[in-house]
């Protein structure tokens, strides 16, 4: 744990400033050194998931504005392509709060027969809800988009081009704009924001829908899962929203979504710069540097309630099972080392099963394997799935305990 004076002893030098406000003045605190640089990509063998290359995170807060970000990120170092593989929508409870979110944007937006555009669609799967909601025309911006991929209901209605969004974008001719989980894979944030607010230099009817987790939240709870290298930027509410509002949006809402998980932004581009108003859900910066003095305390004390947890469980000759293999599960076996004491990985996402992830080399199966595995531990990577998933280890006749980070 850094103290109020250590945290000022961490002054980051001049050249390393703000993304969000371009303030210097940053803060360095939480650094892990050699952790991987994808931590969604999976692989079709083993020895090309062992040699994902690694870097180090430093993150540093701005005393300003309240945004964190990692001073030692180089984009160069992270790849987005097929391999890329985060889709969500296997899991009921995700799926039912994407269905809700879709339904409620269609509805209080007035989004029908309307052009929307989605930047970071990753497999589509949202943009094309929107589009069936309301029988609107999707377009879809993320390099790790597969074409022909997405099938079902309002497919039909998106395109979906396997590239970023950039200046070179242009114009975006769109009566709504949403861009879900993807900000946060974004160095040069207020950039982004900038050139988004410049492609809708003409459109001020249309409305921009933001989702990005919520830091505030990683930092109360010492959440060292939520935290790695494709991570570059962390919001809380309040940076988020101080973001848009100095880059000439008007902040239409901003809240907490996802059990609390998530932040939930709307916005619309205005002429000048946004005003000042504030909503319930933003905190000022002085909370957020509360948070990070005591971040690495309760990082230290969740690693090693982990370590505890499954060294004894192994000791014990018991299986320990991971159930959720993205990123949350690859930054925890990168921090706590114990990929040798875990006896499987499994993930409802059929494109995942089969693969290998990044650097630990572990093999993900489907959670059917566990009624042979039979393990007596389950950890799971995120408490909102853990009814469903206790229910289908029930539906599998698995007996075990079930325990979330």
């Amino acid at each position: 744990m850094k103290a109020p004076s250590e945290l000022e002893s961490s002054l980051l030098p001049d050249d390393v400033w703000c993304h969000a406000c371009g303030n210097g003045g940053l803060h360095a605190f939480a650094r892990s050194l050699g952790i991987p640089v994808n931590n969604a990509r999976v692989f079709g063998r083993r020895e090309d998931a062992l040699r994902v290359p690694t870097g180090d995170l430093e993150l540093g807060i701005c005393q300003s504005c309240g945004f964190i970000g990692n001073v030692r990120f180089d984009p160069a170092n992270v790849t987005y392509d097929a391999t890329y593989e985060e889709q969500q929508s296997y899991s009921p409870r995700f799926t039912a709060f994407a269905d809700e979110l879709a339904a409620s944007l269609v509805e209080r937006w007035g989004l029908h027969e309307k052009r929307i555009v989605e930047i970071g669609c990753g497999k589509g799967d949202f943009l094309a809800k929107l589009c069936q909601l309301g029988n609107n025309l999707g377009v879809g911006i993320d390099p790790t988009a597969v074409p022909g991929r997405l099938t079902g209901p309002g497919a039909e209605r998106v395109t979906m081009i396997p590239e970023f969004y950039s200046r070179r974008t242009g114009v975006l001719e769109a009566d709504a704009v949403v861009c879900r989980h993807t900000l946060e894979h974004v160095r040069d944030v207020a950039l982004l924001v900038r050139t988004l607010r410049r492609a809708l230099e003409d459109r001020p009817q249309t409305r921009v829908f933001f989702e990005v987790p919520d830091v505030l939240r990683v930092l109360r709870e010492g959440a060292f899962w939520d935290v790695y290298y494709e991570h570059c930027s962390y919001f809380t509410a309040g940076s988020l929203a101080r973001l848009f509002r100095r880059e000439g949006f008007a902040v239409d809402d901003v809240r907490l979504g996802f059990d609390d998980q998530y932040i939930l932004l709307e916005a619309r581009p205005v002429g000048g710069r946004a005003g000042d108003q504030a909503f319930p859900a933003e905190e000022m910066p002085v909370v957020v540097r509360g948070a990070v003095a005591a971040y690495e305390e309760r990082v230290s004390a969740a690693v090693l309630h982990w370590r505890e947890r499954v060294e004894g469980a192994h000791a014990r000759g018991e299986r320990v099972a991971i159930w959720g293999s993205g990123s949350k599960c690859v930054a925890f076996l990168s921090e706590t080392g114990l990929a040798d004491k875990i006896d499987a990985v499994v993930d409802v996402n059929p494109h995942r099963q089969g693969h290998y992830l990044p650097c630990s080399g572990m093999r993900v199966d489907a959670p059917q394997s566990l009624i042979e595995r039979a393990p007596q531990l389950v950890v799971v990577m995120n408490p909102v799935y853990v009814p469903e998933i206790s229910a289908q280890l029930a539906a599998m006749r698995v007996e075990t305990r079930v325990e979330a980070v």
